[in-house]
């Protein structure tokens, strides 16, 4: 499965931002991941069905408690997927995370699906336009300038900030590892508190999240998040990094805010649920 597993990863990174949900599931869980690979009858055909147990990651046990796996799919021909779902064990119940409307479309095929929510990843300009980080480095951020000498970068996890941090659903202990990997968090201050902040985290190589972006009630409606997403995409432009900002599709201010600083959208992941336990698809 190695020699595969290597193989998976280099054509999931043929479209490295439409497939990240994937590669990131692979290299945080492949222990535990049960991984279905097809090549099909041309040497450009293939397909891929991720099943991760629910309670191997935080968010998913907490939102969907009901689902055995969360499913993902991949794949370059739509007929090699009846074999791919072969692997879904009888009688589970799964959440897919699809990529792309097609394989929702396929999939309806098979099974009776329900939207529960969607997410929207942006990025900057440069990135879709540009195929290389040394390029990337080589641009100018798209955003205008927004005074942010108010931002206070943190390297160290501030055991004071985990109430901020957590309050869009991250738990201590996802931020504690973060924060050993490598993640900084922004934060500005208000009247000797921590008003609003948020931080960021590699997500996958290059590719970095800026997430858990929340300023507390009583100093919203000043801008201190746009402050801090500003000052985020600044900090990740001098490293060389990629940007990605991943906004749930009913959050209009989140959205606004993305797309007041330049930043475009490149991808929408949906989230269906089942309506009954899954059986084995028939071949075709």
């Amino acid at each position: 499965m190695m020699q595969h597993l290597n193989q998976i990863v280099r054509l999931l990174e043929e479209d490295t931002l439409t497939n990240i949900t994937l590669l990131k599931m692979i290299e945080a869980y492949e222990a535990s991941i049960i991984i279905q690979f097809i090549e099909g009858s041309e040497p450009s055909q293939w397909g891929l069905l991720l099943l991760l147990p629910v309670e191997a990651y935080p968010y998913d046990q907490q939102t969907y408690p009901e689902a055995d796996y969360i499913a993902f799919v991949a794949y370059t021909e739509q007929s090699l997927l009846p074999e791919l779902l072969t692997a879904v064990p009888a009688g589970t119940r799964l959440v897919f995370k699809l990529q792309k409307d097609e394989y929702r479309e396929q999939l309806a095929n098979y099974y009776e699906l329900e939207q529960a929510r969607a997410y929207i990843s942006y990025t900057s300009q440069d990135e879709l336009t540009s195929s290389s980080v040394q390029h990337h480095k080589l641009h100018k951020p798209i955003h205008k300038a927004i005074r942010n000498e108010d931002v206070v970068k943190h390297e160290a996890l501030a055991e004071e900030l985990l109430p901020l941090l957590c309050s869009n659903g991250y738990t201590p202990e996802e931020l504690r590892g973060y924060f050993a990997a490598g993640a900084y968090s922004f934060v500005i201050y208000r009247d000797g508190e921590a008003a609003a902040g948020c931080f960021i985290f590699r997500n996958y190589n290059e590719i970095w999240e800026i997430a858990g972006v929340h300023t507390r009630e009583h100093w919203r409606g000043q801008g201190l998040a746009r402050q801090l997403v500003a000052a985020a995409l600044e900090q990740l432009r001098q490293l060389g990094l990629r940007p990605r900002y991943h906004v749930l599709e009913t959050n209009a201010a989140s959205i606004r805010l993305a797309e007041s600083l330049g930043l475009l959208p490149f991808m929408k992941l949906t989230h269906h649920t089942m309506r009954s336990p899954a059986a084995v698809p028939q071949q075709i």
